[in-house]
């Protein structure tokens, strides 16, 4: 269900954000999210079925992220609600870290050197933006346009240039579509199971 839960996220804040049903089907950006979901899911499965799944989801993965020129691979974390900018050039270290309803607009680089970036929930990186090594990223940060981050930026805070200073402007607050929780229908769907079918401490007690 975590699965459905982090694509219900992604896709809910693109459409809320102005993306129409036909635009998630072309988009390379939205395909390059679903594959990278599904990547994750497939990490949880046990070791004989993990290996051929994830040798079928492969040619999947390196086909949408040569068609939008992302690179954003199953190792990484990253929260739900995330949004890719359409211009792609976006390259995410294989252990970093990204939290819920991000934004990363074309040319963003998040790079590995002696350790991998801590982004934190609702922050904005803009266009060329690079964070770099083992810093952290605040919650409710904005990251300009091609700022190199070497250095921690604190919660709600703006930063520029080369290297990223502090600059006017309070974070991105206001300036990211929210995400939400599941829908209130795949709640109703669980409640109703959980009614009419025995827990598994009720089976055991049977047995």
């Amino acid at each position: 269900m975590q699965l459905i839960d982090l694509l219900w996220r992604d896709l809910d804040r693109m459409m809320r954000s102005g993306a129409r049903p036909l635009d998630l089907l072309v988009d390379a950006g939205v395909w390059v999210v679903l594959t990278y979901r599904l990547g994750r899911a497939l990490r949880g499965l046990p070791r004989l079925l993990r290996l051929p799944a994830s040798c079928a989801h492969r040619p999947l993965e390196l086909f949408a992220g040569l068609a939008a020129r992302v690179a954003l691979s199953p190792s990484a974390e990253v929260g739900g609600g995330l949004r890719l900018g359409h211009g792609g050039g976006i390259r995410v270290a294989a252990d970093a870290y990204i939290g819920r309803d991000c934004d990363l607009a074309e040319g963003v680089t998040i790079a590995a050197s002696g350790g991998s970036p801590w982004i934190g929930d609702r922050v904005q990186l803009g266009p060329g933006a690079r964070i770099v090594g083992p810093v952290r990223v605040g919650n409710d940060a904005a990251i300009g346009p091609n700022a190199l981050v070497e250095t921690d930026v604190p919660d709600g805070m703006t930063v520029a240039g080369v290297p990223a200073r502090v600059a006017a402007g309070g974070g991105s607050r206001g300036r990211l579509m929210p995400g939400r929780q599941r829908p209130p229908l795949l709640d109703s769907l669980r409640a109703v199971v959980r009614r009419f079918l025995p827990r598994p401490t009720q089976l055991l007690l049977r047995s």
